[in-house]
């Protein structure tokens, strides 16, 4: 396995020490779209909040600083799961935040479960956007909002680890996506159109 391969591989699904490491990597590098991504997604206290691809928990972290809203992480990986639940073990313990695994195509919850939710640098490794769309509305209610902040293609074309195992969906790949599952959606340009974010309400 070469170099490119090793890192779109932890990138996608990270996995012992190099997963931990790339994780680390990632969230210094994509703090600013996590801030982009938050402006986009403001809370309320009374809200139940779904990150899905939660990584390390950073992010869950940042906004559980910031809200007394209620959250719950879901990810692939379990070496993901096991340091966002560190990280985040303060939220445990208060009973704010619980992180399981999951994948975005099959969440384990019921439907209506949560009133927000929101991925981050995750549909680059969805095999079906159609079927995950369908799933993530499945588990919001009426009136819920889900945003998807990703880099352009144009952005990840200067990176040579995402020509291997990143699937380059479009942004109206993406946008319709969203649309065929029951969500009125808006693109945002982020971070001087390198980025964008689907935000996509419950119609």
């Amino acid at each position: 396995m070469n170099a490119n391969t090793y890192l779109s591989a932890q990138f996608g699904r990270p996995t012992g020490v190099g997963g931990r490491l790339v994780s680390l990597v990632m969230n210094r590098q994509n703090l600013p779209l996590y801030e982009a991504a938050a402006d986009l997604l403001p809370l309320s206290d009374a809200d139940k909040v779904l990150d899905i691809g939660c990584g390390n928990g950073f992010v869950l972290s940042m906004l559980a600083e910031r809200s007394q809203a209620s959250f719950v992480g879901v990810d692939i990986s379990e070496t993901m799961v096991k340091a966002a639940s560190r990280r985040n073990s303060r939220w445990i313990a208060e009973g704010r935040m619980a992180i399981q695994v999951g994948n975005a195509a099959s969440l384990p919850f019921p439907d209506a479960a949560f009133t927000r939710a929101f991925t981050i640098n995750t549909a680059y490794f969805w095999e079906d956007p159609d079927q995950t769309m369908v799933e993530i509305r499945r588990v919001l209610a009426n009136g819920g909002v889900f945003v998807n902040a990703l880099y352009t293609n144009e952005t990840l074309a200067k990176f040579s680890h995402t020509q291997t195992g990143y699937k380059h969906h479009s942004v109206r790949e993406l946008f319709n996506s969203c649309f065929r599952a029951g969500f009125e959606v808006k693109i945002v340009s982020l971070l001087d159109s390198t980025a964008y974010g689907l935000v996509c309400q419950v119609a």
